[in-house]
């Protein structure tokens, strides 16, 4: 059965993702279905599984804060089913993020359209690469404002 909940969580977020990238003008994709109802629903699932978890459970067993404590809590196939759906939701918010500000700064389309591929695959690459396009933009329209007006003829 987590298998079955990690297949079905990871089509989901595939097909809004999908969205995103193919659409991200949208506002429809990207100011609801990407930033509030899928991850909504990714995160009922999340919060159910964990719920369950805990409920039957108790709190993980040995210390969460080293690698073998989080290791040993992961090893159960539900939690780390869980663990990626909390992935799932956190990259399509911040990607929903990242295709409004890419839209209304004007990034073009190829440069954009990496960042949402990249945040999809790898999450923090992703996040920083719009991070950069978008200083570079701010810093080429601060310099196109310094310059003087061309004088009228």
């Amino acid at each position: 059965m987590a298998e079955q909940f990690f297949q079905v969580t990871n089509t989901i977020a595939l097909v809004a993702w999908m969205a995103l990238v193919l659409l991200p003008g949208r506002r429809f994709v990207s100011h609801l279905l990407c930033p509030t109802i899928v991850p909504g629903l990714l995160a009922i699932g999340y919060a159910t599984v964990i719920g369950w978890k805990l409920a039957s459970n108790g709190p993980p067993p040995g210390d969460v804060m080293t690698i073998a404590g989080l290791r040993a809590v992961f090893a159960d196939d539900w939690v780390f089913a869980a663990a990626w759906a909390h992935y799932l939701v956190f990259d399509m918010v911040v990607g929903s993020w990242i295709a409004r500000d890419a839209v209304r700064l004007g990034i073009p389309w190829p440069l954009r359209t990496l960042a949402l591929l990249l945040t999809f695959l790898a999450g923090p690459v992703g996040f920083l690469l719009h991070l950069l396009a978008r200083a570079g933009l701010r810093r080429r329209f601060s310099v196109d404002r310094t310059e003087p007006a061309p004088a009228d003829c």
